[in-house]
């Protein structure tokens, strides 16, 4: 590598992990946004430029939002299939409102591009432009097409991506909530108690300002009152994990898989800790069976960076690409790639990720 080369890449490697540091929380803070958790609110304006509210359809029975773009291959798919449903139950009180997230800034063309694809679809449903992608980070929206459903103010029911049994499962949901008969059986989705999600996001608050002694007792507290409310778990090991007890991390995270097998959330961050410990052959059999759901963005990239670790380059860049694919807005996907690339000796291609993810970054601000 020249001198220049790098120094380009120690400038842009500083960059991104100051910032990352600033907003260490920013990404992560939302994720695992579950049942019983309140609804971001949002106010964006449609493909018309008029404002839409969440807080204006409080008087429905439910609130659909889909998150989606253009370019995203089911999204098509997810918007015909909302607009089947929403022309049929609208009357009955379920909203379904559509959030573009195309891309962060949006030029004119995009806006004419994006008015053609939803009047080819003959979309009547609000259609939203996130510009800046604010809600679209607020709602941890980890695959496009993504949708949630809101109750009373409230998450009822989240899917990413759109997996062929997942949403069959996410229909019948929503046809007991539009007063229709289920075509098989539903279970109600779990509801952690509401003392235990407050336990969990004061905790989280005392994670931003790394005061992990007082978040601790908290996230033990939630998991003592709801033992199936899987993000104490992914925060308590976190905090570990941040302290340098990665023992410790790695068996809360094996507990919450006793708890409930096959999470794979919980799958995601043991691999990568897994992974991050050196245990590369174990991490890669975790991750492999947590990207079997292929919608969670994390598994694809952890995946892909687990490949990385144990020398299988090419294999792990196949692997980022396909977590790009799914959310090219995920800055931890550019940052471990960056570092992939930095290890191969990639000095070009590590700088372009690197400031790939500076840029994302900042326009989280």
């Amino acid at each position: 590598m020249s001198g220049a080369s790098r120094m380009v890449l120690l400038q842009a490697v500083v960059l991104v992990v100051s910032l990352i540091v600033s907003f260490s929380y920013t990404a992560e803070a939302q994720a695992l946004l579950q049942a019983g958790m309140d609804a971001p609110p949002f106010s964006l304006k449609d493909i018309e430029g008029r404002e839409v509210s969440l807080s204006g359809y409080s008087d429905r029975k439910a609130v659909v939002v889909v998150f989606w773009s253009t370019w995203s291959a089911n999204s098509r798919k997810a918007l015909k299939r909302f607009e089947e449903f929403y022309r049929k139950y609208r009357a009955r009180g379920i909203e379904v409102i559509g959030i573009n997230a195309d891309r962060q800034v949006l030029s004119d063309k995009d806006i004419e591009e994006i008015k053609g694809f939803v009047g080819g679809l003959d979309i009547t449903f609000p259609v939203l432009l996130d510009r800046g992608l604010r809600t679209f980070h607020s709602y941890n929206v980890i695959a496009l097409p993504s949708t949630i459903v809101i109750t009373g103010g409230k998450i009822a029911y989240e899917l990413p991506g759109f997996p062929l049994v997942g949403t069959e499962e996410m229909f019948d949901y929503l046809l007991v909530l539009a007063g229709e008969s289920p075509r098989r059986k539903v279970e109600p989705g779990y509801r952690p108690p509401h003392r235990a999600v407050a336990d969990t996001n004061l905790a989280r608050q005392f994670m931003r300002k790394r005061m992990y002694a007082m978040a601790r007792p908290l996230l033990r507290k939630a998991i003592d009152r709801a033992p199936e409310y899987m993000l104490p778990y992914v925060e308590l090991a976190r905090v570990y994990e941040e302290e340098g007890r990665g023992g410790e991390a790695e068996a809360v995270l094996r507990k919450a898989l006793s708890v409930k097998p096959g999470n794979v959330v919980v799958m995601t961050e043991l691999g990568h800790l897994l992974s991050k410990e050196g245990k590369t052959k174990e991490a890669l059999k975790v991750l492999r069976e947590a990207v079997k759901d292929d919608s969670y963005t994390p598994a694809h990239y952890y995946l892909a960076y687990a490949l990385f670790r144990d020398g299988r380059m090419k294999e792990a860049l196949e692997a980022f690409e396909r977590a790009i694919s799914l959310n090219p807005y995920d800055t931890r996907a550019y940052m471990l790639r960056a570092e992939a690339y930095e290890a191969a000796g990639m000095s070009k291609e590590a700088a372009a990720d690197y400031r790939k993810a500076l840029e994302l970054l900042l326009k989280l601000r």
